[in-house]
């Protein structure tokens, strides 16, 4: 859990095409179109549309805001895909709006967004309990079961995002809930380390889940004021080993598209599932990079 939070002032929602992302030659976890699966949900009226807030629980019985936002032209016919952004420490719905996935083109017509408010956490302040017993994993999953018993959901997309501590968060959930996952962007995270230069102390481990997510890691190069070196490097390597990426083919030995100048990204070829790294300048901080909304929102759109 890093303490400091700080964005670019700037995050443009650049225009950048999903098929960009698709696999490049050689990499054996191509993407193919999951089967449709819907929710209790299809066929309902929605109570609601726009943006509102909706209460469940969380693992301790307490009761927990989350912010939706639902398509004005809602179709209980259609099975839309499900989002989820978490904020970083001291942060909440509100921050995590101001990102702007929902603001990039198609994305508020094609899903459903959520934006769920974080706790205080021990003596840390406000943000997220990223242990698999701890009280966030029941409230991520009250959510989604909330939502998908009133709306028209296809379980088959359901992508999450995070940046700092709701980074954190993130890696948590592709540890622990990762099959619920299509995807997932982690951004300037993690930090759950016993030992920070070696992934096998991450707190989670063994992880319970029965698969991973596709994965798309963004950070500073080296390391940021609130996640020093090497931080980043041993939340690579602890993502490598949840996608089994191979010891022979997990070095990053193809280039993948970036929308800036100021990153650069690879992808791991011989990996079970996608994963896509990002390094960005490091004068930009413990940030968010320019376009990334974009760009997150088109790596989402390669999982139909």
């Amino acid at each position: 859990m890093a303490s400091g939070i700080s964005l670019v002032a700037a995050l443009t929602v650049a225009s950048y095409p999903a098929a960009a992302y698709q696999f490049a030659a050689g990499n054996t976890a191509a993407v193919t179109a999951a089967a449709v699966t819907t929710t209790a949900g299809c066929g309902k009226l929605a109570a609601h549309t726009g943006i509102f807030n909706l209460n469940t629980t969380d693992g301790l019985g307490t009761i927990r805001t989350f912010e939706v936002q639902v398509p004005a032209d809602y179709n209980p016919t259609k099975a839309y895909a499900l989002t989820f952004v978490f904020h970083g420490a001291g942060g909440s719905s509100a921050q995590s709006y101001s990102w702007g996935l929902q603001n990039v083109s198609g994305a508020s017509e094609a899903g459903i967004f959520v934006y769920p408010n974080g706790v205080a956490f021990k003596g840390y302040g406000v943000g997220w309990d990223d242990r698999t017993h701890g009280y966030d994993m029941p409230f991520f999953d009250n959510m989604v079961w909330k939502l998908e018993a009133s709306y028209c959901i296809n379980k088959a997309r359901v992508f999450a995002a995070g940046f700092s501590w709701g980074g954190d968060f993130v890696t948590a959930l592709a540890c622990n809930r990762g099959s619920v996952l299509r995807a997932a962007a982690i951004n300037s995270a993690s930090d759950e380390f016993n030992d920070h230069a070696n992934y096998l102390t991450y707190q989670n481990l063994p992880c319970p889940t029965t698969g991973y997510p596709a994965l798309r890691f963004v950070h500073a190069i080296g390391g940021d004021g609130a996640y020093p070196s090497p931080d980043f490097a041993t939340t690579s390597k602890l993502l490598q080993s949840f996608n089994a990426c191979s010891t022979t083919c997990g070095s990053p030995t193809s280039s993948a598209p970036s929308s800036t100048s100021a990153m650069t990204c690879v992808s791991y070829n011989g990996c079970g599932k996608q994963l896509i790294e990002c390094s960005f300048n490091a004068s930009i901080g413990h940030a968010l990079p320019p376009n990334w909304a974009a760009d997150t929102w088109a790596f989402f759109q390669t999982f139909p």
